[in-house]
């Protein structure tokens, strides 16, 4: 321990010796900043120039007449379940019943 002392004495002894060299470095010559531009404004077209004009609707369309126009458009129920039309049994749509053959509605044939 005391070994340690003795170096760090002897370190900071030197150091204080020693002549300093400042931290801070010369200021190098810079180029003065650029200008700044600023962004031009909307250009607005002249007054002889023909400006394009958009269609628009002269009153409000109430509720009543959209839904009249949108009416048909709306999607219609589905039947989600059907008689088949040969043994007359309940049945989803699109779904094989039977073969085709009129039977009687009450037997099973399994």
């Amino acid at each position: 321990m005391a070994a340690a002392g003795l170096f760090r004495r002897a370190a900071s002894a030197a150091a204080a010796s020693a002549p300093r060299i400042p931290l801070g470095l010369p200021a190098l010559p810079t180029a003065p900043p650029a200008p700044i531009v600023e962004a031009p404004a909307l250009a607005l077209p002249a007054s002889d120039a023909a400006m394009e004009l958009m269609a628009v609707p002269k009153k409000k369309v109430s509720k009543y007449k959209k839904g009249l126009r949108n009416g048909p458009k709306a999607l219609k129920p589905v039947p989600v379940i059907v008689r088949c039309r040969c043994c007359g049994r309940v049945k989803l749509p699109h779904f094989y019943c039977c073969s085709g053959e009129r039977g009687n509605p009450d037997s099973s044939s399994s």
